[in-house]
C-alpha cells in the first residue's frame, strides 16, 4: 500500500472495464486518494478548469476529446499536474510524441497491479518532494518569483505557440522580438548514476558554465525552458534570437561547442532559417528547430544543426530492411545468437553508409521490424516473458537517445527472444497447474483471463492445451468440474441449494438451478432426495 497522502486523481478510458479496473486498483493502493472516472477527455478538462487536480491517467484513444489532445491543452494550462499516459505495445510512437507535453510516466496495456503500483509510487514522491521544495522557501518570496517568471515564460511561450500580438503586453522588453531573427533549441542532458558521471551528462557546475557562454554569445537573447523527455536527465531550452543570423548563431555555437568540449561539456542545438520579423514567425522557427535537433541522434559528441544547410536531408526516404528482417527472422528461429549479431551490425553499417535520413524514420524502421519479430513470439512462449519483452521495447525505444543505442537496444531484445525461445516449457505441468487451481477456486471467478494469467499463458493458448488433455472446450470442463462438486455437496451435506450454488461458483440459484437441470435432467432438490446418503 502507498503511503497515506490526500491526492486527487482522474482515471480516463472511454472503456468501461478498463476505467473502472484501474479506479478500483488505485483505490485499493491508495484509500488516502480521492479518484475521479472520465470517459474522455473533455471531462477531464472541464474538471481541471474548475479545480486542482494531482495526477490525471489517461488512454490515448477516446471518442471526444482523445488524449494526446488533452495532454496538449493541459501542459499549458495545468503544468504542476502530473500526467500518466496509459498505452497499447502498437501505439509507443504516441507515447514519444507525449514527451513535449510534460508526460511523466506511462502505463503499457494489458498492467499489473504492482506496475500501477510502481508508477504511482514514482509519480506521488516527485509531487511530495516538490511540495518539501517550495515550502523550503519564504512563502511569498516564492510566490512573487513563480508569478514573474511564470507571467515572462507564458509570454514568451505565447509567441513561439503563434501569438505575436502577446508583445504588446510589455513593448518595452520584448519590442526586439519584432526584429529579424532566429529560433535556436538547445538540448543538454544531466545525471549522476551509481556515483559515476554518466556519459555526455552535465554536472550543476557544468551546466552553469554553459548558461555563461551561451549568455554571454548572446545578450539578447530569450529563454524559455521547454518540456523533458521521459529521459529526466535531458534539457531543452527555446532561444529567441533577435538580430541574430542563422549563419551567425550557427557559427558561434559550434565555435562554443568545440571550446567546451575540452571540459567535457556537451550539448546539441537545432536552428532554425532566419525571419524577417522574430515574433511573427517564431512558431514555424521552433518547428524548425525541433526537427533540426533531432539529428542529436548521430551525433554523441554535441552537434549544431542548421536548417538552412540540413532541410533537404528530411524527405530523403530510409532504406529498406526486408532483407535483414528474414535473415533475423531465421535467426530467431534458430536460436543463433551470432547470426542474429552479425545481422544486427550489417544493418547498422548498411545505414550508416548511406545518406543520413530523418532520425525518426531511421527510428521508427529499425524498432518496427524488431518488434514485429518480438511479437511472432506470441503463444510459443510464456505470457510472462512475452508480456516482458514487449514492454522491454517500448520503454527502451522509446527512451532511445543515439544511433548506437538503437542498435544495441536491437541486439538485446532479440537476445532475449532467442533465450525464451530456445527454453523448454514443461507444458504438461502447466495444464495440471492449471486443472490444480480451477479444482481449488470453484467457488471463485472462473474466467480462461484470469487462469492464464495465473499460469503466465496467453488465453486461447492455455485453452487448447487443456482441451488437449481433457477432450472439452475449456468453459465445458469448468462446469463439469462444478457440476460434480454440486453433486457430492448434496450427497454429503445438509447445506441449503443457494449455499451450495454459492461454493460452485453461482452467484444466482437460479441460474445455478437451470444448469443443474438441463445436466442431470433433475433439480438440485430431486437429486438430493434420490442420492442422499443418510
Amino acid at each position: 500500500m502507498i503511503d497515506e497522502v490526500q491526492l486527487r486523481v482522474i482515471v480516463a478510458d472511454d472503456e468501461a472495464m478498463q476505467r473502472n479496473v484501474l479506479k478500483e486498483i488505485i483505490r485499493k493502493l491508495c484509500p488516502s486518494f480521492e479518484v475521479i472516472a472520465c470517459s474522455n477527455g473533455k471531462e477531464v478538462y472541464d474538471i481541471l478548469i474548475k479545480e486542482p487536480v494531482d495526477i490525471v491517467l489517461t488512454d490515448i484513444r477516446m471518442p471526444v476529446m482523445g488524449g494526446m489532445e488533452l495532454i496538449k491543452m493541459m501542459s499549458k494550462a495545468c503544468p504542476r499536474t502530473k500526467i500518466i499516459l496509459i498505452s497499447a505495445y502498437q501505439e509507443f510512437e504516441y507515447a514519444q510524441k507525449a514527451i513535449k507535453y510534460k508526460v511523466v510516466e506511462y502505463l503499457i496495456k494489458p498492467f499489473r497491479t504492482s506496475e500501477v503500483q510502481k508508477v504511482l509510487q514514482k509519480v506521488q514522491s516527485e509531487i511530495q518532494k516538490e511540495n518539501e521544495n517550495e515550502s523550503s522557501m519564504n512563502k511569498y518570496q516564492l510566490l512573487a518569483m513563480k508569478a514573474k517568471k511564470q507571467e515572462e515564460d507564458n509570454l514568451l511561450q505565447d509567441i513561439l505557440n503563434g501569438n505575436p500580438q502577446a508583445i504588446k503586453t510589455n513593448e518595452v522588453k520584448y519590442g526586439i522580438l519584432q526584429e529579424f531573427g532566429t529560433v535556436a533549441l538547445l538540448r543538454w542532458k544531466t545525471g549522476i548514476l551509481d556515483s559515476q558521471k554518466v556519459y555526455n551528462t552535465l554536472s550543476e557546475q557544468q551546466q552553469s558554465t554553459l548558461m555563461k557562454h551561451i549568455s554571454f554569445l548572446f545578450p539578447n537573447m530569450f529563454f524559455v525552458s521547454q518540456a523533458n523527455d521521459f529521459n529526466k536527465s535531458v534539457h531543452k531550452a527555446a532561444l529567441l534570437l533577435p538580430k541574430e543570423t542563422a549563419l551567425e548563431i550557427s557559427q558561434k555555437l559550434e565555435y562554443c561547442l568545440k571550446q567546451l568540449q575540452q571540459d567535457n561539456i556537451i550539448f546539441w542545438a537545432g536552428l532554425s532559417n532566419t525571419k524577417l520579423c522574430l515574433a511573427e514567425a517564431a512558431s514555424e522557427a521552433l518547428a524548425q528547430a525541433e526537427e533540426m535537433l533531432a539529428f542529436y541522434f548521430y551525433e554523441e559528441e554535441g552537434g549544431v544543426f542548421s536548417f538552412d544547410k540540413m532541410h533537404t536531408i528530411m524527405d530523403i526516404p530510409a532504406k529498406s530492411m526486408s532483407s535483414y528482417e528474414n535473415q533475423l527472422h531465421r535467426a530467431i528461429h534458430n536460436s543463433d545468437a551470432n547470426q542474429m549479431n552479425n545481422m544486427v551490425e550489417d544493418m547498422k553499417t548498411a545505414l550508416i553508409k548511406e545518406s543520413r535520413c530523418y532520425p525518426n524514420k531511421i527510428k521508427h524502421r529499425v524498432s518496427s521490424i524488431i518488434v514485429l519479430l518480438l511479437k511472432e513470439l506470441e503463444n510459443k512462449i510464456s505470457q510472462e516473458q512475452f508480456d516482458q519483452l514487449l514492454n522491454q521495447s517500448y520503454k527502451m525505444y522509446a527512451e532511445c537517445d543515439s544511433f548506437n543505442q538503437l542498435f544495441e537496444i536491437s541486439k538485446h531484445l532479440l537476445g532475449q527472444a532467442i533465450q525464451y525461445s530456445g527454453q523448454k516449457v514443461n507444458q504438461p505441468d502447466i495444464v495440471d497447474e492449471c486443472i490444480t487451481y480451477i479444482k481449488a477456486h470453484l467457488d471463485s471467478d472462473l474466467s480462461l483471463q484470469r487462469v492464464a494469467e495465473h499460469v503466465h499463458f496467453h488465453p486461447n493458448y492455455l485453452s487448447g492445451k487443456l482441451k488437449e488433455k481433457t477432450g472439452l472446450p475449456y468453459s465445458v470442463y469448468v462446469l463439469k468440474l462444478r457440476m460434480e462438486l454440486a453433486c457430492r455437496l448434496l450427497m454429503d451435506t445438509n447445506d441449503k441449494i443457494q449455499e451450495i450454488a454459492l461454493q460452485c461458483g453461482f452467484h444466482d440459484s437460479n441460474y445455478f438451478n437451470r444448469m443443474f437441470r438441463r445436466e442431470y435432467s433433475i433439480s438440485p432438490e430431486q437429486y438430493r432426495k434420490a442420492h442422499k446418503k443418510w
